[in-house]
């Protein structure tokens, strides 16, 4: 069985990189800047997108939830 992750704060992906190549699938991602969506979208066309950690009472349930610091 596939185990799986989310990521907030996920920037560009790099993070979930790593993640992957450890042998996770990353299911959602959640980025608030346009910019670094699109690069999401190219790079992770199967995860799940969101654009704000405040509805994070809707996000899937995950093996590991991996986080970047935010960029404020």
């Amino acid at each position: 069985m596939m185990r799986t992750a989310g990521s907030l704060f996920s920037g560009v992906g790099f993070l979930d990189l790593g993640v992957e190549r450890a042998g996770l699938e990353v299911v959602y991602q959640v980025e608030i800047e346009e910019p670094a969506v699109r690069v999401l979208e190219a790079r992770f066309p199967r995860a799940q997108r969101f654009r704000d950690v405040r509805q994070a009472a809707s996000l899937p349930r995950v093996d590991l939830i991996a986080g970047g610091f935010p960029c404020q």
